[in-house]
């Protein structure tokens, strides 16, 4: 019995504590540091928005769920400390003397389950449904947030061919799209990578990030993987060399076809992925192939809340704008840069 109430109790601590900046209990969340960097004005006009029209609602959740967290500790602590001082005092085994001794952590459990789950949830959902999803609208109000979708971005992952651990559990969530240039069509969301047992339980987290993927113009017959420094081994690639030193301190690029490589990755674009990545330190990879360009960024987790920051913290807002932003300028200015290319 003793052994089953220290599991309950490392279960409960586990997910408050896990739920500090993240919706999802089950997942191990991996939070990358990302360089600050000073807001533009246009960031500044968005987050001045989102202050007037959110910020006190969200505020006052998140101190009823910071409150909740404490209490919900304190009990358990308490609870803790009470049952190891009976135990102690009624010199019996642990097992036979925590039967009834282990009830004190049933006001404890009820608290966590009626108080702490209920105020978390709320935080949640408002944080999603207020901040993110009008934060994203106003960057680009043709953009579309789904706080639950992205499933249908799975057959696009796999059709990209990262070179990935093998995983059995691909989790969406936080799923924008919508046309961000006339024809130019963006989904992207969270994803998590993911082995689970055949309980569904998890396992391992094998690449935790965000995933985009933008139709092109026009479809390509060959194959770009722009990739941070790192070897790849594929049928039919090779290494291209770029006439951009900068460029080759950061980035390797694989490729089925050397000019379209040189075609594509022109002296603008070399300059923007470098810059990018010089400014906030986020590795990612980029596939372009057929009539798709696919991008993943190694942030960890992204658009979740985390309570021991304000709801509209600048920091975290701003690396969400940054990523926006990135993606949709560069592909836009490929699908440009395409129509121009005699494939």
């Amino acid at each position: 019995m003793g052994i089953i109430v220290s599991g309950i109790v490392l279960y409960v601590v586990q997910n408050i504590v896990t739920s500090i900046g993240a919706e999802k209990p089950h997942k191990r969340h991996r939070y990358i540091k990302i360089r600050k960097t000073p807001a533009s004005s246009e960031f500044k006009e968005i987050y001045n928005y989102i202050i007037s029209e959110y910020a006190e609602e969200l505020e006052g959740n998140r101190k009823k769920l910071k409150k909740s967290i404490i209490i919900c500790c304190i009990l358990f602590i308490i609870s803790t400390l009470i049952y190891i001082f009976l135990i102690k005092k009624m010199n019996k085994s642990l097992s036979k003397g925590s039967r009834t001794v282990g009830l004190i952590f049933i006001p404890a459990g009820m608290y966590y389950i009626f108080k702490y789950k209920k105020y978390n949830a709320i935080y949640v959902e408002n944080y999603k449904n207020n901040v993110i999803k009008n934060f994203v609208e106003y960057i680009n109000h043709n953009l579309h947030y789904d706080q639950y979708g992205g499933d249908n971005l799975l057959d696009s992952y796999i059709k990209a061919e990262f070179m990935d651990d093998e995983f059995n559990s691909f989790i969406t969530d936080d799923y924008i799209e919508g046309y961000i240039e006339d024809e130019t069509y963006i989904k992207m969301c969270n994803i998590s990578l993911e082995n689970t047992n055949d309980k569904g339980e998890f396992l391992d987290m094998i690449y935790e990030g965000i995933f985009s993927v933008t139709q092109l113009n026009i479809h390509i017959p060959n194959e770009i993987r722009i990739i941070k420094n790192k070897y790849i081994k594929k049928d039919n690639y090779k290494k291209v060399q770029m006439d951009s030193k900068e460029f080759e301190k950061y980035f390797d690029v694989y490729s089925t076809s050397d000019i379209l490589s040189m075609e594509i990755l022109t002296h603008d674009i070399m300059e923007e992925l470098v810059q990018f990545y010089e400014k906030y330190k986020i590795k990612y990879e980029i596939i372009i192939k057929d009539n798709n360009i696919y991008i993943r960024f190694d942030t960890g987790v992204m658009f979740e809340p985390n309570i021991l920051k304000k709801s509209n913290d600048v920091n975290t807002l701003w690396i969400y704008y940054n990523i926006l932003i990135f993606t949709i300028n560069l592909t836009t200015k490929i699908n440009k840069l395409l129509k121009d290319i005699e494939i």
